[in-house]
C-alpha cells in the first residue's frame, strides 16, 4: 500500500509547460497549509486551556468541545485536499504497477476521473448540505452552514489540485478531460431513471464498486465515498447531502481528537531528538545482549509506543537512526530493516495506540480499559522479537553480547530520557486514575512534548516547527478522512442487515467461539495483506463486533485481537507498508526485507494465539488493577 500518487505524464516535444498552473497550486497548498497550521495550534490551546480551566482553576468553559469537534471537522477536510496535491493518500497500487505500459494510461485516466467525481459529491451536494442547514450551534451560537461550508470548499480545493496537478500542456489536458467525464457521470448518477442497478442490492454494489476502484488505484477513501454514492443510483438509503452529513457527524466525536494530539507529539519527539535519548537508555540497559543494538530497536519501540502511538512515525524515525548503525556492527540491511518495521508495530498495541482510538469510536468501548487491555500482549510481542533477534544473532554470528554498560552510565542515560519517559507516565496515568480523558491526556503530552524539544533542549527553530505542524495535521486529516468515509459505507452494509447475515453463517459454519475466533482471524489476516489498518478496522469492525459479543468474547480482547492480526498486514506482502517506510529509507530492496520479516511474523502470531486463548491478558489486567 502507498500514498495516492498522481500520474506523470512523459513530456511532449514541443509542448510549454504550464508553469503558471503549478503556482497556482503552491500558493493554495501554502495558503491551506497555513490555514491547517492555524486549525491544528487552536485546537490544541483550546482543549489545553479547558484542561487548566478545569482541574487547576475549578472553571471549564462550555465551549471548548463544541469548538475542537468543529475544528477538527474543517482539519478533516482540508487536509484530505491537501492530501491529493501531497500524494498521500492511501491507495493499493499491487495490480496497477503489474499491468502493461500501453494499457497504463487509461486506467490512469479512469482513475483520475473517478478522484474527481469525489471531489465533485463533495463540492455541489456539499453546498446543497451547507445551504439546507440552518440555525447556529449550541455553545458557540455560529451558523452551522459556516461548519459543512468547509466541504464544498474542500471539494473544490482538491479539484484544482487535481486539475494543474501535472507539468505538462498534454497532462493538463488529459486532467481536463477526466474532470470533464467526472462531470458527465455525476449527472448521469444524480438521474435514478438511468440506473441499471434498480435490482441490485446496495451493500452488494457498493462493495463491487469499492474494490473494483481500489484495484485500478483510486484512494481507499475515496473508493469507500463512491461506492456509498452509487447506491444512491439504486436505492433511496441515503441521498448525498446525508452521506455528507453522515460523514462529519461519525467522524468528529472528542475521542478522536486524540488523534493529531498523539500524532503530533510523535512528530514533536522526533523534530527534538527525543528519540534519540530514548535509543541511548534502551542501549544501556540491553545493547550488551546477543544482538543488541537489534534489541534496542525493539525497547525503542516499546517506548516510543508509551508516547506517539503511531507506527509508521516509528518506523521512519528508528530506520533513519538506527538501520545505518546496524549495518556498521555488521546486520545485513535487510535484516536490519525487517527488526526495524516489525517492532513498529508496537506503538499501535501499547497505549496510547491511534488503531485503539480508531476501533473504540467504532466499538463504544472504554478506551480506559482499551489502553489497559494492550498493555501485557505489547511487551509479549516485545518480548518474543527480541527472542528471535537473539536466536538469529547466534546463529549468523551478529553482535556478539558485550561488556554490560556501567552503573553511572544507565543512571545518565536515563536521566537524559526522564523527561521524555514522563510523557508515557502523564498519558497513561492521567487516564487510569480518571483525572483525564484520552484527548485531554493527548494535549497534555503535546504540550511537554514541544516545551521539551523547543526550549528545554533547544533542538529546532520556528520554521523547523511550522513545517512539522503541517505535515502532521495533513495526516491527521488523512487518519480522520478514512474514519469520516467509512461511516456511511458502514451504514449502508448495516441498514442491509450484511452483520447479521454473516452472524447466521458464522454459526451455522464454525463449531463455537474457537472456530469464530479462526475464522475472523484467517479473514483479518488477509485482509491486512491489502488494506491498511485503519480502513480495514473501519470496516470489519461493525461486521465481526455483533458476532463475537454475541459469542461471548469481550470487546475489549477483539479489539486487542483485531489491531495486532491487521497490523500484521503492514509487514507482509504485498502491501506491507511498514516494509516499504523502512526499505525505502534505508535503499534496501523491499523483497529482501519481506524474506526476513518471516519469522518475526511467525512469533507474533503466537501471541496473537495466546491473546485469543487467554482474555486474562487483556481484560484481566483492568479487573486486577481496578
Amino acid at each position: 500500500m502507498s500514498e495516492v500518487q498522481a500520474t506523470s505524464s512523459e513530456t511532449m516535444p514541443g509542448r510549454s509547460s504550464p508553469a503558471w498552473g503549478e503556482t497556482a497550486c503552491r500558493l493554495v497548498e501554502s495558503a491551506v497549509g497555513a490555514v491547517n497550521f492555524l486549525v491544528l495550534i487552536a485546537l490544541t490551546l483550546v482543549v489545553f486551556t479547558g484542561v487548566i480551566a478545569r482541574y487547576i482553576f475549578n472553571s471549564g468553559f462550555t465551549w471548548t468541545e463544541e469548538f475542537s469537534i468543529w475544528a477538527f471537522t474543517w482539519l478533516i477536510f482540508l487536509g484530505a485536499a491537501t492530501g491529493i496535491r501531497q500524494k498521500r493518500h492511501v491507495h493499493v497500487d499491487l495490480l496497477v504497477d503489474h499491468l502493461p505500459a500501453s494499457a497504463r494510461p487509461a486506467v490512469d485516466f479512469l482513475r483520475d476521473s473517478l478522484v474527481a467525481l469525489t471531489l465533485l459529491l463533495f463540492t455541489f451536494s456539499g453546498y446543497e448540505l451547507a445551504d439546507r442547514i440552518g440555525g447556529v450551534s449550541t455553545t458557540l451560537q455560529w451558523p452551522n452552514a459556516l461548519r459543512y461550508g468547509v466541504v464544498p470548499a474542500a471539494g473544490g480545493i482538491g479539484l484544482l489540485f487535481l486539475l494543474l496537478g501535472e507539468t505538462t500542456m498534454a497532462g493538463l489536458l488529459r486532467r481536463a478531460g477526466s474532470v470533464l467525464l467526472a462531470g458527465a457521470m455525476y449527472l448521469v448518477v444524480q438521474d435514478t431513471a438511468l440506473s441499471p442497478f434498480q435490482d441490485v442490492s446496495p451493500s452488494l454494489l457498493m462493495t463491487l464498486v469499492f474494490f473494483l476502484t481500489m484495484l485500478i488505484g483510486v484512494p481507499i477513501a475515496f473508493c469507500m465515498m463512491l461506492g456509498v454514492f452509487v447506491t444512491t443510483w439504486s436505492a433511496d438509503l441515503l441521498p448525498a447531502p446525508a452521506i455528507l452529513q453522515n460523514m462529519i457527524a461519525g467522524s468528529t466525536k472528542f475521542i478522536l481528537l486524540a488523534i493529531p494530539f498523539f500524532l503530533t507529539s510523535g512528530y514533536l519527539l522526533n523534530l527534538g531528538r527525543l528519540s534519540e535519548r530514548l535509543i541511548d537508555f534502551a542501549e544501556s540497559l540491553f545493547g550488551h545482549f546477543r544482538g543488541g543494538l537489534a534489541q534496542v530497536v525493539v525497547v525503542n519501540s516499546v517506548l516510543i509506543g508509551g508516547i506517539s502511538g503511531s507506527s509508521g512515525a516509528d518506523a521512519a524515525s528508528t530506520t533513519k537512526v538506527a538501520v545505518p548503525e546496524m549495518i556498521k556492527r555488521g546486520y545485513s540491511p535487510a535484516f536490519s530493516c525487517a527488526i526495524t518495521a516489525v517492532s513498529s508495530i508496537l506503538p499501535n498495541i501499547i497505549p496510547p495506540a491511534i488503531a485503539m482510538l480508531v476501533y473504540a469510536s467504532v466499538s463504544n468501548v472504554s478506551i480506559s480499559r482499551l489502553f489497559a487491555a494492550g498493555i501485557v500482549p505489547g511487551l509479549l510481542v516485545a518480548i518474543a522479537l527480541m527472542a528471535v533477534v537473539y536466536i538469529l544473532a547466534v546463529r549468523r554470528g551478529y553482535e556478539g553480547g558485550k561488556k554490560r554498560a556501567p552503573a553511572s552510565v544507565v543512571w545518565s542515560s536515563f536521566l537524559q530520557a526522564a523527561p521524555t519517559l514522563a510523557i508515557a507516565v502523564l498519558i497513561l496515568g492521567c487516564i487510569r486514575l480518571g483525572i483525564t480523558t484520552a484527548t485531554e491526556a493527548g494535549v497534555m503530552a503535546l504540550v511537554w512534548a514541544f516545551i521539551l524539544g523547543k526550549f528545554v533542549y533547544r533542538a529546532y527553530g520556528w520554521r523547523s516547527f511550522y513545517r512539522a505542524i503541517i505535515d502532521c495535521a495533513t495526516d491527521s486529516a488523512l487518519i480522520g478522512f478514512l474514519i469520516a468515509t467509512s461511516v456511511p459505507f458502514a451504514w449502508i452494509l448495516i441498514a442491509e442487515g450484511v452483520p447479521q447475515e454473516l452472524i447466521g453463517w458464522a454459526r451455522e459454519t464454525a463449531q463455537g467461539q474457537f472456530g469464530l475466533l479462526l475464522i475472523m482471524n484467517i479473514t483479518l489476516f488477509v485482509a491486512g495483506m491489502f488494506l491498511d489498518l485503519t480502513p480495514a478496522m473501519l470496516i470489519a469492525a461493525p461486521l465481526f463486533l455483533p458476532l463475537m459479543t454475541q459469542a461471548g468474547i469481550d470487546p475489549i480482547q477483539l479489539g486487542l485481537i483485531m489491531i495486532i492480526n491487521l497490523q500484521l498486514g503492514g509487514v507482509t506482502p504485498p502491501v506491507g507498508i511498514l516494509v516499504f517506510i523502512s526499505a525505502q529509507i534505508a535503499k534496501v530492496q523491499p523483497y529482501a526485507v519481506f524474506r526476513e520479516v518471516g519469522v518475526f511474523v511467525a512469533a507474533v502470531l503466537v501471541v496473537l494465539a495466546a491473546v485469543c486463548a487467554f482474555p486474562f491478558l487483556t481484560v484481566g489486567i483492568w479487573d486486577l488493577f481496578g
